[in-house]
Parts: structure tokens; C-alpha cells; sequence
């Protein structure tokens, strides 16, 4: 089947270039290096090469060929993927408190017993639609009605 894929692909003509900047991609990345503005190379292009665009179309063609470049510079450098699990793909099923060492298993029970801190003193603004807004005095409480 892999040899009648590669068949078929070599057989296919070559894509045309989609960019009308394609042919000229060696001048406008040498003008660059060069230290030429879009707008001079866009000029450039206009009277000597008869192919009209603004320097808007050339930026975004520029940084979409780096950004290829940069993309294809990570493809190559990483490494061939191997069937070891990544360390972050990895499961770890927590251990039965039968396997762990008795005070660990200890700590973990009076944790679980442990009653939840009692809630603070309410501090800052009390609000009844009924009266003014008041500071609460942390050390005086509501009466309860």
C-alpha cells in the first residue's frame, strides 16, 4: 500500500506558487538583509519586476516565511518519539494505606479528621437595607434578633 501511495504522490504536478511574491522571495529576503523598508522594496518590485503590492502584503509575506522556517528549525531538532510515556502522560495510582509506613498513614487519618478552622470574625461593612451602612468593630458582635 506505502508503494502505491509514493506513487501517486510522485506523479502529482507541483503546486503553483500561491503568492504572487513567490518567484521573487531571494530579493525581497536579501533587500531585508539589507536593511531596505517594505515600502522601498515594494517600489523596488513595482519598476523593476512589473508585480504591484503594498508594503503591508510583503511584511505579512516575510513573516509568514519565517514563521514557516521557524516552525520546519523545531520539526528537525526534536527528538524521534520513542513508545516510553512521558513523564506528563504518566498515571501514578496513589498507594493503599496498607502499603504505606504507619505514621504516614496516621497523618493522612487525623488530617481527614480534623474539623475545619472556625470562620474569623466578620470584619469591614455590614449591610441592612433597613439602616445606614456601618463599620463592624471586630470586637463587638450583632445582636441576634
Amino acid at each position: 500500500m506505502d508503494d502505491k501511495v509514493s506513487e501517486i504522490l510522485d506523479g502529482l504536478p507541483p503546486k503553483p506558487p500561491r503568492s504572487r511574491l513567490d518567484p521573487h522571495v531571494t530579493l525581497i529576503e536579501e533587500m531585508r538583509r539589507r536593511g531596505r523598508t517594505y515600502r522601498e522594496i515594494a517600489h523596488v518590485l513595482a519598476e523593476t519586476c512589473g508585480v504591484k503590492t503594498s508594503p503591508s502584503n510583503i511584511y505579512y509575506f516575510v513573516q509568514l516565511r519565517a514563521r514557516e522556517a521557524r516552525q520546519l528549525k523545531a520539526a528537525q531538532a526534536k527528538p524521534p518519539s520513542s513508545n516510553v510515556p512521558s513523564a506528563h502522560a504518566t498515571i501514578v495510582k496513589p498507594a493503599s494505606p496498607a502499603n504505606l509506613p504507619a505514621d504516614v498513614a496516621q497523618r493522612i487519618a487525623a488530617l481527614k479528621n480534623r474539623k475545619p478552622p472556625a470562620e474569623p470574625p466578620r470584619t469591614g461593612f455590614d449591610y441592612d437595607p433597613t439602616e445606614p451602612l456601618r463599620l463592624i468593630d471586630p470586637g463587638k458582635r450583632k445582636p441576634e434578633e
